[in-house]
């Protein structure tokens, strides 16, 4: 299958949100279909939840279940175990399909910030949508969570 992503182009961001004591970084993904909602890849750090990295967006809802790839260079990296939210799904552990490797959060944020971009499929056995992100940004956004105080 192959989706045509012109002039995708997806950033990434750094946030500080003092009242709920928590840092961000958010990766956006540029989608192959007509653009109704944006999904994206969010990590965040707070003393609450800790480390914790979640797809957000209005595509997701707690009804359906999904299957959810990540392609970053040559690694094909599924989403192995997450907690269904509304309008969110929290990644707990991640594998890749060709090493059977498996990922903690952590471990997987060393692969994305490694690459240069990623692509996210998301099945949700009645659409699937595939979006792009190029990853500029995203070593210094994560970076700055990793090693950020909780404000």
């Amino acid at each position: 299958m192959f989706f045509a992503l012109n002039g995708a182009y997806a950033q990434w961001g750094f946030t500080l949100n003092q009242e709920e004591k928590k840092i961000n970084a958010i990766g956006e993904f540029s989608f192959n279909v007509f653009k109704y909602d944006t999904i994206v890849l969010n990590l965040s750090k707070s003393r609450e939840l800790g480390l914790d990295l979640a797809i957000e967006g209005n595509f997701l809802n707690t009804s359906e279940k999904y299957y959810v790839l990540f392609e970053i260079g040559e690694r094909k990296i599924k989403i192995l175990s997450s907690i269904k939210e509304k309008g969110k799904l929290r990644i707990l552990k991640l594998k890749d399909l060709k090493s059977k490797q498996e990922y903690e959060i952590e471990d997987f944020l060393k692969v994305l910030k490694r690459g240069s971009e990623c692509i996210m499929t998301i099945n949700s056995g009645v659409k699937v949508i595939q979006g792009f992100n190029e990853l500029n940004g995203s070593e210094v956004a994560i970076n700055k969570v990793l090693r950020g105080n909780y404000l």
